[in-house]
């Protein structure tokens, strides 16, 4: 297994999420479409290559990126060119006989497609066109002719959500809807099926602009960082070879707490750098790496943390969420009176819970039950908080 370090891990690389490939399977299998939710680093895009690599349960996955997308047509003429480009697909010969069928009405309104020698292909005509219809358009003629069961990977959609509303609010509702629309239709909701994730939180993305009708259709799965056991196996397999002292592992298990493979994989790097030389690692090792990560050398693996407030709130609503941070990393624990108090120094009163809610969903922060306080969920985050950011 490779340590491989800010990219989805893939292959032998990927650690096997038994528990959240059955969870996906299960919910496609009652007929759902799905909203993939958890904090960033856990591990969604790699469940989503996972699920493309292995063709899961017979179905077809294709995996598109719209992270960068600011335009409703924009979104659908990329959905549909990665679709075209997928050779399953271009190469069909349903599809293709279906094109040229000139009795297919449907298929003959899709000036996006033409055909070529063996399949049909992505038309980069410029004509203007109405590409969230040509997309609709062609996945009735998909559920219409073919068989397998096509699953559409949609990562970063939140974060396209949120370019879209930048430009306007009513652009986004507009999409949202439309988007809801074609999940909901009779025939594209026999054989077709999307599923959504990203590194920031839908349910939260989409209430704040007020459209929370237009994803009730969706099934929310949620991805857990590791159990223990997991997380230590994974620690094990990416030292395979090097000898590792019970120490070792009770010192992981004091200070790391939230397992998410992104902090295990960067302990095992450092620790790699430091014992070159092969020897035994030792709880002391471990330690000495995890105080390494909090060096200068690794800012670039943690400051996305901070940056993602700044792009996520504005003005008082980024002051609070700042303030509770910063007192949250010098006092460890807040409980429910002392993030009111924040925010009626923050003029957020009103907000201040949705804030909380975000910073839940994206990693930073849980709320224990049983003691009723709040705390980081990463040990390691909150050291890095409190040094670099207090």
């Amino acid at each position: 297994m490779r340590n491989i370090i800010g990219l989805p891990a893939r292959g032998n690389s990927f650690y096997q999420r038994d528990r959240e490939i059955e969870k996906v399977s299960r919910a496609l299998a009652n007929g759902n479409n799905i909203q993939i939710t958890a904090p960033r680093r856990v591990g969604k895009t790699s469940i989503l290559w996972y699920l493309l690599d292995n063709s899961i349960d017979g179905r077809h996955y294709i995996y598109i990126d719209t992270e960068s997308i600011a335009e409703s047509s924009h979104f659908y003429k990329k959905m549909l060119e990665v679709v075209l480009n997928d050779p399953k697909i271009s190469l069909s010969k349903k599809l293709k006989a279906a094109i040229t069928d000139t009795g297919n009405k449907i298929f003959q309104k899709i000036k996006s497609i033409k055909l070529f020698n063996a399949g049909i292909e992505f038309n980069h005509d410029e004509t203007v066109r109405d590409y969230c219809e040509e997309f609709q358009n062609f996945l009735t003629v998909y559920a219409a002719v073919e068989d397998t069961e096509l699953v559409l990977l949609i990562d970063e959609f939140p974060q396209t959500i949120e370019n879209i509303n930048k430009r306007d609010t009513e652009s986004a509702i507009s999409f949202l809807q439309r988007k809801r629309e074609i999940r909901i239709d009779p025939v594209i909701s026999q054989k077709v099926r999307f599923i959504y994730t990203g590194s920031i939180g839908l349910n939260q993305t989409v209430s704040s602009i007020n459209a929370t009708a237009t994803i009730n259709d969706l099934a929310s799965l949620e991805v857990e960082p590791l159990a223990e056991e997991e997380a230590i196996d994974l620690f094990r397999k990416l030292l395979t070879g090097r000898t590792i002292h019970d120490s070792a592992i009770t010192t992981l298990r004091k200070v790391l707490e939230w397992y998410i493979p992104f902090h295990i994989q960067l302990i095992v790097q450092e620790i790699i750098r430091i014992n070159d030389n092969r020897t035994m690692i030792t709880g002391e090792i471990v330690e000495k790496a995890i105080e390494e990560l909090l060096s200068l050398r690794y800012k670039n693996h943690f400051d996305h943390y901070y940056s993602r407030l700044k792009t996520h709130f504005k003005g008082n609503a980024f002051k609070y969420a700042d303030l509770l941070l910063k007192q949250l990393a010098e006092k460890r624990t807040l409980d429910k009176k002392d993030t009111l108090e924040l925010a009626l120094q923050c003029q957020q009163e009103d907000e201040y819970k949705l804030i909380i809610e975000n910073l839940m969903y994206d990693g930073y922060i849980h709320f224990d039950h049983t003691q009723k306080i709040y705390l980081f969920n990463s040990p390691i985050l909150k050291r890095w908080w409190e040094r670099f950011i207090c």
